[in-house]
């Protein structure tokens, strides 16, 4: 047996010495300067006992292809051996452009709970920057993170925490969680929730995707976790930029409580108004003393910041938000503030309450509305001078209506899309003539201040509205013919029938001096969305005093599958069009069928207000029995049979809530029958994929990922009998599916694969009536490149290492480039096949080679999920060949 002498050579860019274990938290911050020009500066939280781990400088890569090393400006020692540092440095992008901007530095700390090996992980946090052009778009700064990454909670304790993020250019900001990443494109390996450590139905993490906040109702083992969250910057909509937060929270055990605040959770105001509003902060532990402070995007501002007016620590405690805002204080988000109640325990526990501060423009004053008859036109009018016109943000007022009155608007609900209202015009000026207008309709009018953020060519962006004026209700005379039924009488598919109903103008309304007779009523009708009315009755009366209420039946329908909508026109003078009704259209009622359910909607678009409506369903005699009521278009009938067919109708109740129409309005829907079935598919099951890589359980002698999930503990639909698997090589590829995995109990598969761990991977569930689960989470995984060359073979032809080969196995190297020389500094053997295979030859002549020792040099390509990639520094060392 032969004993050799190995040269070990690993890839430095995946396997990093575990001495350097210090880094606990961190996140990357930016400002744009100029143009192009951005200030970055990278937050870290580490350990502070780690003296030799210490940092004085950190590497940023610029996502441009360039690198830079930024130097410590910030260090400050805190309590339980942890160190602030803050790294900034400037760079300049050469053109608009996504940007990924990273930094790495090994390692994590030692034992986080919830990363397997942490002490030998490292430690990376990224930025994605999109330059927009700054004459359409404006600057993009991301935003601050006013609280630490690194917090504290107790083991059975609510544990809270907040980023508080603001962004000073007013984007909005969403949050999610993700999961923490070693290096580009690579997710730490065997990284878990915290709240599956110990899992249960009382240990669940949420993280609120408005407002940021981290909820983990409850921790059940002390210790240290991570967590990362995704913080992302949007603009009009569109997506500029994220930010990643890599949060430490420890778990302590002590006897202890945290305490409570109390106070609002939302404050809404009118800018030039003043908040003064208390917090109270009470301790269960009567002995200790609590501390309450703020942060946020109030006093942040420039001008008039908000102030927190606290007190010596007591308990309980009580402080004040106090901020005299301005018309400089509106923006096109709210205001985020965290209130913190800190307890003097050795190691505090806290509370925090996340606080929305709604700062409104005000509602523009004196609104009045005149109708013109003549013209038959509305003319709106407010005040000229408005008191928040000077703001730089200030572009002009809306005009907003709707049919009916009698709305109000609050405060911290100024929305009018969300009550109904359209936007019917937007102007500069202090006045707005509505021509498109109906008789015989009252019509609601609000006036909004428009608000925007301008770019130095004039671009809007960000776009928000103030609070809306008064309600102005304007009621147009009642000259035309109304709707009073659109009802179905029979449910054919040839055969159908329509009742409908309508009145005649009122008479104090109509003025037959002015519009005198022949008076003339046309009825038309269209296909379900057709705007295609065809004329199909009408009526004439010489005299106002002939002019009935009229009904007519619409038949030879097919009501089964459309509705049908209607709408009068009323001539005066023969031939003179005085006006036409709004449009009614019967309730047209579908189901969708699930399992032992069906899903009842209807839909209708009609003058009047339908305030509720009852669902009827036939019985087994054949009679229809009213089941419910609602106010809504949906209804679910459940615990229903899948072998049984199940009919309805649908009955609209409605009003005008006018003197002198007709009220209640009764109108029926079509018959629709269904049966149910099994729609429902599986959830989506949870993911996880480990290997060598990531488990030192595995054998490096198979090149095989061990694909594990299962389903979410809230899931009420796991009942599935097989798993899809799907593969694909790289990011850019697409899915294959390579397997089915049969038995619901069955939640493993083993991926066996040639030379390469990479690739991505989702799962899919199967019920068995083939309803299929939306996709798992994304799983995807790199190689950890190890190529070990040895450093001496014996090619004498014994069939014992005769070749020169790397060490077995090897993985994830895609290719090399290795060349091998004589003690002379000649070429004497190269191939780019990784597996070398060298039977100590020449490869130019095939002579063999004498016994001796050659050097050689070794360029190692290996593939990762974004394409192929090189080793930095390529091999080299000294091969022994003995004859």
């Amino acid at each position: 047996m032969k004993r050799l002498l190995l040269i070990i050579v690993i890839l430095h860019v995946f396997v990093i010495n575990s001495f350097a274990t210090h880094n606990r938290a961190g996140e990357i911050t930016y400002k744009q300067i100029s143009g192009l020009t951005f200030e970055f500066t990278i937050t870290t939280y580490t350990k502070a006992s780690s003296v030799e781990a210490d940092r004085n400088e950190l590497p940023i890569f610029w996502g441009d292809g360039t690198t830079s090393t930024l130097p410590r400006t910030t260090e400050q020692f805190l309590s339980n051996d942890i160190k602030l540092n803050r790294y900034t440095g400037t760079h300049t992008y050469s053109g608009p452009f996504t940007y990924v901007v990273y930094m790495v530095d090994p390692n994590r700390i030692e034992s986080i709970l919830n990363i397997s090996n942490s002490v030998n992980v490292p430690f990376y946090i990224e930025d994605t920057l999109k330059i927009l052009d700054p004459l359409i778009y404006g600057f993009n700064n991301s935003p601050i993170l006013l609280n630490p990454p690194i917090d504290f909670g107790n083991v059975n304790e609510i544990f809270v925490h907040n980023p508080n993020a603001y962004d000073p250019d007013g984007d909005s900001l969403s949050y999610s969680f993700v999961v923490p990443k070693q290096g580009v494109g690579m997710n730490v390996p065997g990284y878990v929730s915290p709240d599956k450590i110990s899992p249960g139905p009382d240990n669940v993490i949420t993280l609120n995707q408005y407002t940021g906040e981290l909820r983990w109702e409850t921790p059940k083992r002390q210790g240290v976790y991570n967590v990362a969250i995704l913080i992302t910057e949007y603009r009009n909509g569109q997506a500029i930029g994220t930010v990643v937060r890599d949060l430490q929270i420890i778990v302590q055990a002590a006897v202890n409580k945290p305490p409570q605040i109390s106070g609002p959770e939302q404050i809404c105001v009118v800018a030039g108004d003043t908040i003064k509003q208390l917090y109270t902060a009470t301790d269960p532990n009567f002995q200790q003393l609590v501390k309450l402070s703020s942060n946020g995007a109030p006093y942040e501002v420039a001008n008039s910041k908000a102030v927190f007016i606290t007190s010596q620590p007591s308990n309980p405690n009580q402080a004040q938000f106090y901020w005299a805002t301005n018309c400089s204080h509106l923006r096109n988000t709210d205001y985020q503030m965290v209130v913190k109640a800190e307890d003097n325990a050795e190691v505090p526990l806290v509370d925090l309450k996340t606080v929305i501060v709604k700062v409104l423009a005000p509602a523009p004053q004196s609104v009045l509305g005149e109708y013109f008859p003549a013209d038959n036109q509305v003319k709106i009018t407010w005040e000229r001078n408005y008191s928040c016109a000077d703001n730089d943000k200030f572009i002009g007022f809306s005009i907003w209506r709707k049919i009916g009155c009698g709305f109000v608007v609050d405060t911290c609900q100024n929305n009018l899309n969300l009550l109904g209202y359209t936007k019917i015009g937007e102007t500069s000026n202090s006045e707005w003539l509505d021509v498109d207008i109906r008789r015989g309709v009252n019509y609601s009018y609000f006036v909004v201040a428009e608000f925007a953020s301008k770019s130095q060519i004039g671009m809007l962006y960000n776009k928000f509205q103030g609070l809306p004026s008064t309600e102005v209700c304007v009621e147009l005379p009642k000259n035309i013919p109304f709707f009073y039924h659109v009802d179905v009488k029979a449910t054919e598919a040839a055969n159908g029938q329509i009742y409908i109903e309508w009145s005649k103008p009122q008479a104090l309304a109509l003025d037959t001096i002015l519009n005198p007779g022949p008076y003339q009523v046309k009825l038309f009708r269209a296909i379900d969305n057709s705007t295609n009315f065809q004329s199909i009755f009408e009526t004439t009366a010489q005299q106002y005093s002939a002019l009935w209420d009229t009904t007519f039946t619409d038949k030879l329908l097919n009501t089964v599958a459309h509705f049908y909508s209607y709408k009068i026109e009323f001539y005066v003078n023969g031939n003179q069009l005085l006006g036409e009704s709004l449009t009614a259209s019967s309730v047209y009622l579908s189901v969708i069928p699930s399992n032992q359910k069906l899903e009842l909607n209807w839909t209708s678009s009609v003058p009047w207000e339908n305030e509720l409506y009852h669902i009827y369903k036939e019985d087994v005699l054949g009679d229809f029995i009213l089941i419910d009521s609602t106010n809504t278009t949906t209804y679910l009938d459940k615990n229903l049979s899948n072998d049984s067919i199940y009919c309805y109708i649908i009955k609209s109740i409605g009003s005008y809530h006018i003197d002198g129409l007709k009220s209640p309005l009764l109108n029926y829907s079509q018959l629709v029958c269904a049966q149910p079935k099994d729609t429902t598919p599986p959830c989506p099951p949870i993911l996880e994929v480990d290997n060598y890589c990531s488990n030192q359980a595995y054998s490096k002698e198979e090149v095989v990922n061990h694909l594990k999930w299962n389903f979410p503990r809230n899931c009420t639909d796991s009942n599935a009998v097989k798993y899809l698997i799907y593969y694909k090589e790289d990011f850019s590829g697409d899915y294959q599916l390579i397997d089915s995995v049969i038995g619901g109990n069955v939640k493993s598969f083993m991926h066996y694969l040639d030379v390469s761990l990479r690739g991505c991977y989702q799962v899919k569930a199967v019920d068995e009536v083939d309803n299929i689960s939306q996709a798992s989470n994304e799983i995807c995984v790199s190689d950890c490149p190890i190529y070990e060359l040895p450093n001496t073979f014996t090619p004498n032809g014994d069939g014992v290492n005769d070749l020169y080969t790397p060490i077995l196995p090897y993985s994830g190297v895609n290719r090399i480039n290795i060349h091998i020389f004589n003690k002379m500094g000649n070429l004497v053997f190269e191939t780019t096949s990784p597996d070398i295979l060298w039977n100590g030859t020449d490869f130019k002549n095939g002579k063999e080679l004498p016994t001796g020792v050659y050097y050689y040099v070794c360029e190692v390509y290996f593939q990762t999920l974004e394409g192929e990639s090189k080793l930095e520094k390529p091999l080299s060392g000294y091969i022994h060949l003995i004859r």
